[in-house]
């Protein structure tokens, strides 16, 4: 029995958990802003699209509520679609290392 040997392993070990830890939350919190960066961008399409064919007061505003509302939905499910997509890879990235 070598009490120095028992130590070093003992301390190397220590050392993977930690880095491992510190790891964990670097991906979670990359995850966390993607999904804060997906929320924001989904405000600034709503304000700069939608909410814009929402408050037209001529005649033309129901008129041009449909083609503003089409842009809206096929920019959102490809925002939400790309968005997911990382998201997804991110999340098996993180697993495979």
């Amino acid at each position: 029995f070598n009490f120095g040997d028992v130590f070093m392993h003992q301390a190397i070990h220590t050392i993977e958990y930690c880095l491992g830890c510190v790891s964990n939350t670097a991906s979670y919190l990359r995850l966390w802003a993607l999904s804060l960066a997906h929320a924001q961008l989904s405000e600034v399409l709503w304000g700069m699209v939608l909410h814009v064919g929402l408050h037209m007061d001529s005649d033309y505003g129901s008129l041009l509520l449909v083609p503003a509302f089409a842009f809206f939905a096929v920019l959102t499910v490809a925002i939400l679609l790309v968005m997911e997509g990382l998201s997804a890879f991110l999340h098996a990235l993180r697993l495979h290392w």
